[in-house]
């Protein structure tokens, strides 16, 4: 048995948190179904939303192509991920599961890589054009064969990456 390994404990909630959904050990099914029912009809438009994190990714990888002068720290690693994480936990919620697929790749890409280098900052630039297409199209389905080539192909050009990796050390 590893000698990190820690055996799981429970952590009491707060008492903030017992106040809103109850002190009992299940939720109340009334609350889950009124939930559910206002996760299903969602009238927000997640397009303008998704187009902000969007830009805001952008942003990032402009910001930190632009520190490759220095060497990019891990603010930049943040500034990356951040906006990828708001595109994967939304992208379901608003019936967009290609962007959440997408977006769920490039956030373990991006989590797994050492260090900012150009070919992460091309990939990353390339996930932007894809998820700007697929947002302006309105492709939602991540079951289409459209779809289904975005996601292969994301996962090739990760497996690139870190095959070049691994024959550079």
């Amino acid at each position: 048995m590893d000698s990190d390994y820690k055996k799981p404990y429970r952590v009491k909630a707060n008492h903030l948190l017992c106040a809103k959904v109850g002190y009992s050990k299940e939720v109340d099914p009334k609350k889950v179904a009124k939930s559910q029912k206002v996760i299903e009809n969602n009238q927000v438009d997640f397009v303008p939303m998704a187009l902000g994190y969007l830009d805001e990714f952008d942003t990032a990888v402009t910001a930190a192509r632009q520190a490759s002068d220095q060497k990019p720290d891990n603010s930049d690693m943040l500034s990356l991920i951040a906006p990828i994480m708001q595109l994967k936990a939304n992208g379901k919620m608003f019936k967009f599961s290609l962007v959440s697929t997408l977006a769920n790749i490039m956030l373990d890409f991006l989590e797994a890589v050492d260090e900012i280098d150009n070919d992460v900052l091309e990939i990353a630039a390339a996930h932007h054009r894809t998820l700007v297409h697929i947002i302006k199209h309105d492709l939602r389905s991540d079951d289409t064969p459209e779809a289904k080539e975005f996601i292969t192909e994301l996962r090739q050009a990760c497996k690139r990456y870190f095959a070049r990796q691994a024959s550079r050390h």
